[in-house]
């Protein structure tokens, strides 16, 4: 059987739309700032929250808005949490850090 690759339904259709815009990166000497851009408004519409075999709501795709600034998550502060909840805190958003290191190095198969 044929690996059908990392990305399927909107996903795959997003990252294919990307293509030119990424070989224009290539082709004008840009091409970190452009994969970095694809996967700027890629987690706009599939955020790291959302399963990866999660599919968001037709709804939420047409509410994404590429130009609005990227919400900022607050770093945990030890002075107003308790030290079970901030190190809590702290093991969520590394485990958040490195499923967006890891979904950030999949690649598209085609």
């Amino acid at each position: 059987m044929v690996n059908p690759g990392a990305f399927q339904g909107s996903r795959k259709d997003f990252l294919l739309s990307q293509k030119a815009c990424y070989m224009a990166g290539v082709v004008g000497g840009y091409a970190a700032d452009a994969l970095a851009d694809i996967q700027r408004r890629y987690f706009k519409r599939y955020p790291i929250d959302l399963e990866h075999n999660e599919e968001p709501t037709v709804e939420w795709l047409s509410m994404v808005d590429d130009d609005a600034p990227d919400e900022e998550k607050a770093e945990p502060d030890i002075n107003t949490l308790d030290e079970e909840q901030y190190t809590a805190m702290v093991e969520q958003l590394e485990e958040r850090r490195l499923l967006l290191t890891f979904r950030k190095v999949v690649r598209i198969s085609l």
